[in-house]
C-alpha cells in the first residue's frame, strides 16, 4: 500500500525547480511561436502569477532564517503580474499609452526587488566583510553607465521626446542594472554553488534584458504582444520562482567567509575605473549629451568616494584580521597553560585572555574583554601595577617589566601572581600589550615557611638565637643616646632536668611551649622572646620604658611561673632565673648577651626565682665564670 501511494505522490521536492525552469522556456517558445492573441498573451500574467505562487510556496516549505527578502521578491512578481494583466487590457482597448500605470508598477516592483534582493544578500553575508554593499554600488553604478550609453543616451539625445518620457527611459533600465548587480553577488558569494541564487541571477538577467528591450520598443512604438522580447519576460519571473523552490535559498550552516581576493579586488577596481574612463572618453572624443557627461561625471564623483571609503574599510579590515591572526597565535600557544594571559590595548583593556584566566582565577574570560586589566589586581598592588604600565608604554615596544602582585578571585581570595609585562605594540604578529601572569602562590607561601623555619624554634615557635642576634644587631644600631636603652633578659628554668628524667621529654616539651607561651604573653608588640637552646629563653625589650619596664617584665613572668600548671596529669610548680643586661654604648650583641647570661647565673647563686641586674662587678675572669657555671650546673645535677 505504500508503494502505491510513493508512485503516485507529486514530483520529488529536489526536481520542482528544474521543472519549473524548463516549463518556463517551454512557455517562453510556445509565446514566441504562436500567433499573437489575447488568449496567447495571458501567458505571460499566467507566469508572472506561478511565479508568486512558486515563491509563497518555497518560503513556506523551506522557512528561510530570515525570509522578508524573498517575501519582497513575491510582493515584486506580484506587482510584474498586476503590470502584466493591466498592460493586457490597455491593449486590447486600444488604450496603449507610455508612460502609464503599467510603467508605474513597473517601477514600483524594480525597487521592491532590489529591496527584497537587499535582505537577502545581508541574510548570506557575514561580518568579515562589513562593507560589501559599498562594492556592489560601485559596480552598480559602472553597469548603470553602462546601460545609459548602451540604452538611454539616444532617447536623451531625441529633442522631440518628452522629459518625462525620458525619466521613465532611464529610471526601469537603471534600476534593473542595479538589481543585477545585487543577485550576481549573491550569486558570486557561493561560487555559483548555490541553485538557488544563480537561478535568481538569471531570472533578474532575463528580466532586465526585457525591460531595457521593452523600454526601447515602447519609445519607438513598436512594443505588442508576441515575439521573442514579450516572450523574455515570461522567462524570468519562472526562473526567480524556480530560485525559491530550490532548498538552498534556506541555508542550514553559516556562510564562507568572505575573502579578499584577487580577482574581487581587481574586479571592484575596474568597476571604480569605468565611470572616470568613460567620462574620459566623452570629452577627448566629444561624443554624448551635455546631460549624459554631467550624469557620467556624477557618477565618477560617487563612485571616487566610495572607493576611498571602501579602501579606508579594506584597510581596517586587514587590520582586524591581522589583530585576529595575532590573538588566534595567541590563543594557540596559551590554549592548555595553566598562566594567565592576556593581550591589552594601549589603555590597559582585555582585548584577549586564555582560558588560565577561568582555571586559575575563575574568571570566564569572555566577561573581561573591553574591560581593564587593572581591575583584576587587588587594591594594594594596583597602583604599582597601573605605574608598571603606563611606564611600559612610555618607553615603547620592545620593553619588558616584571613584578609581582596579588590578583582576586572570582571568589573574593586573592592569588599571589609574578607578572610579566611586554610591549609588543606594532607587532607583525601580535599587536598589543601581552601580560602573563603565573601563580607563585604555594611558592611563596613555601618560601615564607622555610625562612620561618631559619629564624625560629621548631618547637615552640619563638626567634631562635640567629634571628635574636640579628634583632640585637639592629636595635643595637638604632639605638639613641637620649633614647630609652636596648636590654636583654636572660631566662633559665630551675630544675628543668628534674621534669625530663621523672616525667619524659614529651612533657618536659609541653613545659617549653608553656613557657613559651607565659614570656610571649608578658612581652610588648615592638620586643623579640627567643629560645637559645635546651630551657634557656631571652627576651629582647625595645619597647618605651626602660628599666624599670624590663624589671616590671621580669617580676611578671616570674609571677605566672609560679603559678601551678597541670601537664598530662601531673601538677608542675616551675621556677625560673633570669639575668638582666643594659647594651652600653659600643657593646655588641655577643657582650650583651653574655651580660645577661652572667646576671641569670648570678640569680642562681642567689637562689631559685631571683632576678638579676648585671653590673660591672659581675663582669669576672673566663676562669671564675665558669668556676661558677660548673659549680651550678653540679648543683642542679
Amino acid at each position: 500500500m505504500m508503494r502505491g501511494i510513493n508512485l503516485i505522490s507529486p514530483l520529488r521536492l529536489e526536481r520542482r525547480p528544474s521543472v519549473l525552469a524548463g516549463l518556463a522556456v517551454a512557455l517562453a517558445v510556445m509565446y514566441a511561436v504562436l500567433p499573437a492573441s489575447a488568449e496567447v498573451d495571458f501567458i505571460r500574467p499566467f507566469a508572472a502569477g506561478a511565479s508568486l505562487v512558486a515563491i509563497l510556496y518555497g518560503v513556506a516549505i523551506h522557512r528561510p532564517c530570515r525570509g522578508l527578502g524573498w517575501k519582497l521578491v513575491a510582493v515584486a512578481t506580484a506587482l510584474q503580474t498586476a503590470a502584466a494583466l493591466t498592460w493586457s487590457m490597455q491593449f486590447l482597448s486600444g488604450n496603449n499609452l507610455f508612460p502609464s500605470i503599467v510603467d508605474f508598477l513597473r517601477l514600483l516592483g524594480l525597487l521592491v526587488l532590489i529591496g527584497g534582493l537587499l535582505v537577502i544578500r545581508d541574510d548570506a553575508s557575514n561580518d568579515d566583510v562589513p562593507l560589501g554593499p559599498i562594492e556592489t554600488t560601485i559596480v552598480g553604478i559602472a553597469a548603470g553607465v553602462g546601460v545609459w550609453l548602451v540604452v538611454v543616451e539616444s532617447y536623451v539625445a531625441d529633442g522631440t521626446l518628452p522629459f518625462g518620457d525620458k525619466v521613465w527611459a532611464a529610471a526601469i533600465p537603471l534600476l534593473g542594472a542595479f538589481a543585477l548587480t545585487i543577485a550576481v553577488r549573491l550569486a558570486l558569494q557561493s561560487n555559483f554553488r548555490r541553485a538557488s541564487t544563480a537561478l535568481l541571477a538569471s531570472g533578474i538577467s532575463v528580466w532586465m534584458l526585457a525591460d531595457v528591450a521593452r523600454s526601447v520598443l515602447e519609445l519607438r512604438g513598436d512594443y505588442g504582444p508576441g515575439g521573442f522580447v514579450a516572450s523574455l519576460s515570461i522567462i524570468g519571473p519562472l526562473w526567480i520562482g524556480a530560485a525559491a523552490l530550490d532548498s538552498t535559498m534556506a541555508p542550514r550552516s553559516p556562510p564562507v567567509a568572505g575573502t579578499l581576493g584577487f580577482s574581487r579586488m581587481v574586479g571592484v577596481g575596474v568597476a571604480a575605473l569605468t565611470p572616470v574612463a568613460v567620462l574620459f572618453l566623452l570629452m577627448i572624443t566629444g561624443l554624448g549629451t551635455r546631460t549624459t557627461r554631467m550624469v557620467v561625471a556624477g557618477c565618477a564623483l560617487v563612485v571616487g568616494l566610495l572607493a576611498l571609503v571602501r579602501i579606508w574599510g579594506l584597510l581596517a579590515h586587514v587590520r582586524r584580521l591581522t589583530e585576529r591572526r595575532g590573538q588566534d597565535r595567541l590563543a594557540a600557544m596559551v590554549e592548555h597553560s595553566s598562566d594567565v594571559v592576556v593581550l591589552l590595548d594601549v589603555d590597559g583593556n582585555i582585548r584577549y585572555a586564555s582560558p588560565g584566566l577561568s582555571s586559575t582565577l575563575g574568571h570566564r574570560p569572555i566577561d573581561w574583554l573591553t574591560r581593564s586589566v587593572l581591575n583584576l589586581v587587588a587594591g594594594a598592588d594596583r597602583a604599582q601595577a597601573e605605574q608598571q604600565l603606563t611606564e611600559l608604554i612610555e618607553l615603547g615596544p620592545g620593553a619588558t617589566f616584571k613584578f609581582e602582585a596579588d590578583l582576586v578571585r572570582v571568589d573574593g581570595q586573592c592569588r599571589r601572581m609574578e607578572a610579566t609585562i611586554a610591549n609588543l605594540i606594532g607587532g607583525e604578529t601580535v599587536d598589543g600589550i601581552v601580560a602573563t601572569f603565573r601563580d607563585v602562590t604555594e611558592q611563596r607561601d613555601l618560601e615564607v615557611q622555610l625562612s620561618h623555619l631559619a629564624f625560629h624554634d621548631e618547637l615552640t615557635g619563638l626567634a631562635n638565637r640567629a634571628l635574636l642576634l640579628e634583632r640585637m644587631e639592629q636595635a643595637l644600631l638604632t639605638s639613641r643616646p637620649d633614647g630609652d636603652p636596648v636590654i636583654v633578659l636572660f631566662v633559665d628554668l630551675d630544675d628543668f632536668k628534674s621534669v625530663n628524667d621523672q616525667l619524659g621529654h614529651d612533657v618536659g616539651d609541653q613545659l617549653l611551649v608553656h613557657i613559651a607561651g607565659e614570656i610571649r604573653s608578658v612581652a610588648g608588640p615592638g620586643d623579640t622572646p627567643a629560645r637559645l637552646g635546651g630551657d634557656e629563653f631571652a627576651l629582647l625589650l625595645e619597647d618605651v620604658g626602660g628599666v624599670d619596664r624590663a624589671i616590671g617584665v621580669a617580676e611578671s613572668l616570674l609571677d605566672l611561673l609560679r603559678k601551678p600548671l597541670s601537664l598530662s596529669g601531673n601538677d608542675l610548680s616551675v621556677l625560673a632565673s633570669v639575668g638582666m643586661a643594659e647594651a652600653a654604648p659600643g657593646m655588641t650583641t655577643s657582650s650583651l648577651l653574655r651580660d645577661a647570661d652572667t646576671a641569670m647565673y648570678e640569680a642562681k647563686r642567689a637562689g631559685k626565682g631571683q632576678i638579676k641586674i648585671f653590673d660591672s662587678a659581675l663582669r669576672l675572669s673566663p676562669t671564675r665564670h665558669l668556676e661558677t657555671r660548673r659549680e651550678l650546673r653540679t648543683e642542679v645535677d
